[in-house]
């Protein structure tokens, strides 16, 4: 009875040798394969990875682009709301400018400080420049605001003219997408403005 064990013992360990060599060509081959798979992954991602950070950068700078351009739309307009419904004529107000463009010089300012933009070098009783029912504010590097009060534009029905209030807001924006896309094409670059400009246009209410 023992001995009988002990060759069906050493029959069962023989069938799991034989199994086990005739599996281990198979296991070594699918280990090969998932070698090659990993490594063709590791190529794909180093290819395309250029193009997902140009990509992901591209919509950083684009979106901080339009971001900057919707707050300097909404202070050229809070601007000339003020101009064109406030007296050219009222000086009660210190200074030689207008108190309506000092006004408007003043909410355009704070509008974009409020918006995470420094304006604090606008000095709205101080204008850079003027002239004749225009003035200009600029500070800082590429800080522009100018209120042009005298604009006329034509009618619907091309025979008058109607005159209105220009405001145009500039500022600074800074590009790094420049960086970036030269990981597409060394010694590449995009032409991008060093600086955003916005306007507003409304008809003159008040004289």
């Amino acid at each position: 009875m023992m001995q009988l064990c002990l060759l069906t013992r050493k029959n069962f360990c023989s069938a799991v040798q034989k199994v086990a060599l005739k599996r281990a060509p198979v296991c070594a081959g699918l280990l090969r394969a998932a070698a090659r798979t990993e490594g063709a992954q590791l190529l794909e991602f180093a290819l395309v990875l250029p193009f997902l950070l140009v990509f992901l950068v591209g919509i950083i700078q684009f979106g901080g682009a339009f971001n900057l351009k919707q707050n300097m739309a909404n202070a050229a307009r809070e601007g000339a709301r003020i101009v064109i419904s406030t007296s050219s004529t009222d000086s009660s107000c210190s200074g030689s400018t207008p108190c309506a463009i000092q006004a408007a010089a003043n909410a355009m300012a704070n509008y974009m400080t409020n918006a995470g933009r420094n304006s604090s070098c606008i000095t709205p009783g101080s204008p850079s420049s003027s002239g004749t029912l225009t003035w200009t504010y600029a500070c800082g590097s590429g800080i522009s605001m100018t209120i042009n009060r005298g604009y006329t534009y034509p009618s619907p029905d091309g025979v008058t003219w109607i005159t209105a209030t220009k405001v145009t807001v500039t500022y600074p924006y800074t590009w790094f997408f420049n960086n970036i896309i030269k990981l597409l094409e060394p010694g590449s670059s995009a032409s991008m403005p060093t600086t955003l400009t916005e306007t507003a246009v409304m008809q003159n209410i008040a004289n």
